[in-house]
């Protein structure tokens, strides 16, 4: 007898457990139930149409050139609409529904009186369809039309300069000045700021290992963007490249320009210069003409006269003449 009730002992704890294992079981049950109800709910409701409503703070941008945007009429517009939940939400997670931004480049701007335009709101109806994804005819503006002050610029034609740096590979060099188009610009501003700008450079860019020709679009320096404009306010900038040879050719000493019987020791200079591999085959000694400088040098006093480059072809640089100055002696 007493092992039976031992026996009853024993076991009597491990009946509790299995009825606490049920009991958190059920439970966990319930609670999904509950939360699968609650998503089906949400998804009902979510599916139903909302009315919204949002006030948008307003920008602009891209006024005409010739024009300087300095004032608000409007400095908010509101817009309705009704779309289901999903959207709404969507909205409200992945879009910036507090400002609006227009591009006055894409409307019509009308004239209201003085400098004050206006443009209409069914203008942006087509771009915020597609920012909320809703057809353009289920969006409500709050007002018919947004208005702003636009101020006439003086102007002013300039020219451009360009301020592009070149590192070139060795002995390539650039073949001629850079070729800008347009060569000038019109700058819009006040009238102060115009009087004190007489040209205007590209944007600072440096080009590096130069081997070829480039065509490249570059854009203005604008030293005061808030106050001026460029229309246009790009050019391009067109870069011509050779490689390049050091050449040297020997030619008379010309004392043509001298009165006196002259000699000079000696009496062929050697001129030594850069060239452009493919005008290489170009250059003949009757293109360069090397001469003495006279100008206010008395012969009888001095024994060295110094020589200068008179005439050479267009397509050489870098030249220099050996020797640089010449004894010589007056015969008589």
């Amino acid at each position: 007898m007493a092992k039976k009730q031992k026996y009853r002992n024993s076991i009597a704890p491990h009946k509790g457990k299995v009825k606490s294992n049920l009991s958190r079981s059920d439970n966990l049950i319930f609670v999904v139930c509950i939360i699968i109800a609650l998503l089906f709910w949400a998804l009902i409701k979510l599916s139903h149409d909302y009315p919204a409503s949002y006030t948008f703070k307003l920008k602009y941008k891209n006024a005409p050139v010739e024009k300087r945007l300095t004032g608000l009429v409007d400095t908010t517009v509101n817009i309705k609409f009704s779309a289901v939940g999903y959207s709404i939400i969507k909205l409200a997670l992945f879009e910036d529904m507090t400002e609006l931004t227009i591009d006055l480049e894409n409307f019509n701007l009308m004239k209201k009186e003085s400098n004050e335009y206006f443009i209409y709101t069914d203008e942006l109806k087509e771009e915020m369809a597609s920012r909320v994804n809703l057809p353009a005819t289920e969006i409500d503006f709050s007002r018919t039309t947004i208005g702003f002050i636009l101020e006439d610029l003086h102007e002013k034609e300039v020219e451009v300069l360009s301020n592009i740096k070149l590192q070139f590979k060795e002995q390539f060099d650039l073949y001629e000045k850079e070729i800008i188009t347009p060569t000038s610009v019109k700058v819009f501003g006040p009238k102060g700021v115009l009087d004190t700008i007489d040209h205007v450079y590209t944007q600072n860019i440096t080009l590096r290992d130069v081997d070829s020709d480039r065509d490249i679009m570059i854009y203005i320096e604008n030293p005061d963007s808030d106050l001026l404009h460029f229309d246009p306010d790009f050019v391009s900038l067109k870069i011509r490249v050779e490689k390049f040879t050091e050449s040297s050719i020997d030619t008379p000493i010309d004392f043509s320009g001298i009165d006196e019987n002259i000699k000079s020791f000696p009496a062929v200079a050697k001129v030594y210069f850069k060239v452009a591999q493919k005008d290489f085959n170009n250059i003949e000694s009757g293109q360069f003409r090397v001469a003495p400088e006279i100008g206010g040098v008395s012969l009888h006093d001095v024994d060295k006269l110094h020589l200068t480059i008179e005439e050479k072809p267009d397509f050489i640089r870098n030249e220099w003449i050996v020797p640089a100055d010449v004894e010589f002696l007056i015969i008589k």
